[in-house]
């Protein structure tokens, strides 16, 4: 998954932010108006704690001390310590104490993620080419979608598109707009993915690979599914088209857009897709691809959203005033 046309670097909330076309704000020092940029969902939601992470951040940096233990009985205290305090082997940065070790295997992940969701895009548009498969993870998690596949009907509409919510004033990029029907039989419960019929219902998905789903997630998919505006790009001279300019990694990106009115989305769905795996008590989970319904709790996670969208605005608005005092760095 590349970074969207419309995403910025900064948005002036802590992270990325997206660019809307014809979207302007005043400019606090001339009152003229300017660009404004909207924060990402993903933004908004690094103010939800996330107790499972802070775990997975102690996994990590114990799983890189057990494994030095054999080194670290062969050489002295001294050369121990230093050996510990850095790491050697990963490929991204040889520098990094390893109590940051877990950001190389989160980058790692993330890599896996967006390469798992640009095979699963090539697989359901065939318009572009696939990724390169370079890990035994990737191939189990293409194993696992190609199953779920198998069973499922997918008519696609949209991927990878932006979604604009104006009142809020946040913008974010969905996964999918399917509409997805059920081909196998019903569960103990005779439900289906979806519901009690095997559809068809339009969707709107969001594609996951970490180990878990969490509420945040239900917090992104309910951002998505508020919006207003979906944008479409177009070719330069399409009546009604706006221009968007950006700079990204020293490169200028032009792209011309216009807005629709988003689907009527009947249901929404994380597909959690995992490679194999161990439970914390060492048992074997096999890879699977699984559709999770999170449609009835959509109410409750826009509250979520919203409440951590307050916070972020609190914040920021706390650093603007600390900031014109003269004291950016001013304890609240």
């Amino acid at each position: 998954m590349t970074v969207p046309k419309l995403a910025v670097k900064s948005s002036g909330y802590g992270g990325r932010g997206y660019a809307i076309p014809g979207r302007t704000k005043d400019s606090p020092v001339t009152g003229k108006p300017i660009r404004d940029v909207y924060p990402s969902v993903t933004t908004v939601l690094s103010q939800v704690a996330k107790p499972g992470l802070h775990q997975w951040i102690a996994d990590q940096t114990a799983a890189k001390a057990v494994a030095s233990l054999s080194y670290l009985q062969s050489v002295s205290e001294e050369v121990g310590m230093r050996s510990l305090q850095y790491f050697w082997s990963s490929k991204r940065d040889s520098g990094r104490e390893v109590r940051n070790y877990f950001e190389s295997v989160r980058d790692d992940a993330a890599d896996l993620g967006t390469n798992l969701h640009e095979w699963v895009e090539a697989d359901i548009d065939g318009l572009m080419p696939y990724p390169e498969v370079d890990s035994i993870e990737m191939d189990e998690m293409i194993e696992a979608w190609l199953l779920w596949f198998e069973f499922h009907e997918v008519i696609p509409h949209n991927q990878e598109f932006t979604c604009v919510n104006d009142r809020l004033k946040v913008a974010g990029t969905a996964d999918a707009d399917w509409t997805i029907t059920c081909l196998h039989t019903p569960n103990d419960r005779g439900m289906y993915c979806l519901g009690r019929e095997p559809g068809p219902y339009r969707t709107l998905v969001d594609l996951k690979t970490s180990r878990h789903t969490w509420r945040e997630n239900g917090f992104q998919l309910a951002a998505l599914a508020s919006c207003d505006v979906v944008m479409r790009e177009v070719v330069e001279g399409y009546e009604g088209a706006q221009k968007a300019e950006k700079t990204e990694n020293g490169r200028k990106i032009v792209s011309w857009w216009v807005e629709d009115a988003p689907p009527v989305w009947e249901r929404y769905a994380l597909l959690h897709i995992r490679p194999d795996d161990l439970d914390t008590k060492g048992n074997p989970i096999p890879r699977f691809a699984s559709l999770l319904d999170r449609t009835e709790d959509m109410d409750v996670f826009m509250s979520g959203f919203e409440g951590a969208l307050a916070l972020t605005k609190s914040e920021h608005t706390l650093k603007e005033r600390a900031k014109a005092r003269g004291n950016e760095t001013e304890d609240i």
